[in-house]
């Protein structure tokens, strides 16, 4: 067992799914002490809930799927009891049983919802629900140690002693008492919820979403991975920026990166780091197919977008870059954390990473928009492969000592 899983384990039993059974274990064994496993449904009962955590974590990631597993202490119990009667099926313990697992369920269910503020709710009322659990048992439990008779504690009798049991000031004090500290846990929680969703919203402003979500996830180790990689930047930037302000050329380059990030985001690739002027982008993560397309059709569609940016910019009087340069290769690249300790960047390595930046700086060579390599051609459908020519000879990439068939978008 790993850590998350166990984290995930007891999180279930202390704070969602296994909270009544938790607690009911315990006022079984405050009543019946060693006697308590000599019973034959209570040591059912402890296998269930750990069957019934066990599945909620390895099968309930749909609503559905976490209602049903839910159920399975419940209806494990209520199977072993109904041998006692019909009169412990309508317990009022076993019937809150059935009931709070439907409710636990409905609140896990709208902590998951986008907007925030009914997940703050959920978080109030989940805290809420394990305090009157712990009531209403402890309610429960005072009765039957005057009682002794299980018969007397159906859910349509146990209320009639409600009058009783407020009589009690002590009762009033605990009542008060859990009230206050479930107000205390929940808005713990809720700063603890703000904070997080306030860190997972800035960490999403300085890496693509698709990247944070990975790099958020616990023991995530690098893999190999065909993807294809873009790299874009512009043309004379160097010149650009000496005849320009800093402040004028940063503003222009997030303008720039902007446009890209939505042709980028339409086209399901991922931004990974924008380098000066340049900027990686990675498409295939969700799978290979059509992963060159993909590339192509952003890099098409950034073409189109380049008038409209260009417009943009002057009416903004900022520098107007004359032109930028696209290259895409496809191949096996290194995903995962690369860096110190201190310090890392979760991005992709390899040659093939190495070769489509090479490809990019041909299209100055070459006078042209997108240059791209053999591997990304035979991976295009006949519309998007007529768009190109390939070179009158193999190219040698800066650094490389094979040379590298590429092609070149036909002018328009």
């Amino acid at each position: 067992m790993n850590k998350k899983y166990l984290s995930q384990f007891a999180q279930e039993i202390l704070l969602y799914s296994g909270q009544f059974a938790l607690f009911y274990i315990i006022m079984q064994i405050i009543l019946q002490k060693s006697l308590f496993f000599s019973s034959l449904d209570h040591t059912l009962l402890v296998l269930a809930l750990v069957i019934q955590t066990h599945c909620i974590i390895s099968f309930g990631q749909t609503s559905m799927a976490r209602f049903f597993c839910s159920l399975i202490a419940p209806a494990i119990y209520s199977v072993g009891e109904i041998r006692e009667g019909f009169d412990h099926i309508l317990n009022a313990a076993h019937i809150g049983f059935w009931i709070y697992a439907a409710v636990s369920c409905f609140f896990y269910h709208l902590k998951q919802h986008p907007n925030s503020m009914i997940t703050q709710f959920s978080e109030v009322a989940t805290v809420l629900l394990n305090v009157s659990i712990f009531i209403f048992l402890y309610f429960y439990l005072d009765l039957f140690k005057d009682l002794r008779d299980q018969s007397a504690l159906t859910i349509d009798n146990i209320f009639s002693y409600t009058t009783d049991f407020f009589s009690d000031i002590t009762h009033h004090f605990i009542m008060i008492g859990g009230f206050i500290l479930a107000m205390t846990v929940a808005l713990g929680r809720l700063e603890i919820l703000r904070l997080k969703n306030r860190i997972f919203q800035l960490f999403g402003t300085y890496v693509d979403q698709n990247i944070r979500n990975r790099i958020l996830q616990e023991d995530v180790v690098a893999t190999d991975m065909s993807l294809c990689i873009l790299f874009s930047d512009i043309k004379n930037f160097t010149h650009l920026c000496e005849n320009s302000s800093a402040i004028d050329v940063t503003k222009m380059l997030n303008i720039y990166f902007e446009h890209w990030h939505r042709v980028v985001s339409k086209h399901n690739g991922v931004v990974d780091k924008y380098i000066g002027d340049a900027i990686m982008v990675i498409f295939g993560l969700e799978g290979e197919a059509r992963a060159c397309e993909s590339a192509v059709a952003a890099a098409l569609d950034f073409e189109q977008q380049w008038p409209i940016l260009l417009q943009q910019l002057q009416a903004e009087k900022l520098p107007t870059p004359e032109g930028f340069g696209v290259g895409c290769h496809f191949g096996k690249v290194i995903l995962g954390d690369i860096g110190s300790q201190e310090r890392k960047n979760h991005t992709v390595i390899g040659d093939t990473v190495n070769i489509a930046a090479r490809i990019e700086s041909t299209t100055r060579e070459e006078d042209c928009v997108l240059a791209v390599s053999a591997n990304v051609i035979q991976r295009l459908p006949p519309a998007y492969r007529q768009l190109f020519q390939a070179s009158a000879k193999l190219t040698v990439l800066h650094g490389k000592t094979t040379p590298t068939a590429l092609f070149f978008k036909k002018s328009s």
